[in-house]
């Protein structure tokens, strides 16, 4: 799992990449390695190429509203995958248009905390992926009948039959 850390502040930033250091240590025989690339400023976090991540977890010190402003530029540049605002939730409560799919981890990040944001990360990971697969699927099969209608007519009489 590749992840990206967007944190302004550097010593947040490098406690926070050895503990996912270590997380991916306590991983590696279930879920796999975790690969974490760090930014310290939005400008070079928006020009990288974002389809190799599988999460971003973001914090900007200045303010939450810059946080989010970040989140919807990714949001708006078709960015699906899980996002994690380290800020409590309660920062973000009357603020308009905050997407609803965000994790929260409070600072300082403990242990516990990330293993439990990690294990609803890979969960989320993993529905995506299905749900994507199923989506696959059935654009195949509705190609495979819009190409064959014949083939399908003839399989539904045959059905009728029997």
């Amino acid at each position: 799992m590749h992840i990206a850390v967007l944190d302004d502040n550097i010593a947040d930033r490098k406690q926070l990449e050895r503990l996912l250091d270590r997380e991916s240590d306590r991983r590696i025989q279930t879920t796999g390695n975790l690969y974490i690339d760090s930014y310290g400023s939005k400008g070079s976090l928006l020009f990288a190429p974002l389809k190799q991540y599988d999460f971003i977890m973001i914090d900007m010190k200045e303010s939450v509203h810059e946080s989010l402003e970040i989140i919807k530029s990714l949001r708006e540049k078709g960015v699906t995958i899980p996002i994690c605002l380290m800020r409590k939730e309660s920062e973000v409560e009357g603020i308009e248009g905050v997407p609803e799919d965000l994790f929260y981890i409070e600072k300082p990040i403990k242990v516990a905390e990330l293993t439990s944001l990690m294990d609803g990360v890979i969960a989320a990971k993993n529905e995506l992926e299905a749900f994507e697969k199923r989506e696959k699927e059935l654009e195949e099969l509705e190609e495979f009948a819009e190409n064959h209608k014949a083939l399908v007519a003839f399989d539904k009489f045959v059905r009728k039959l029997f």
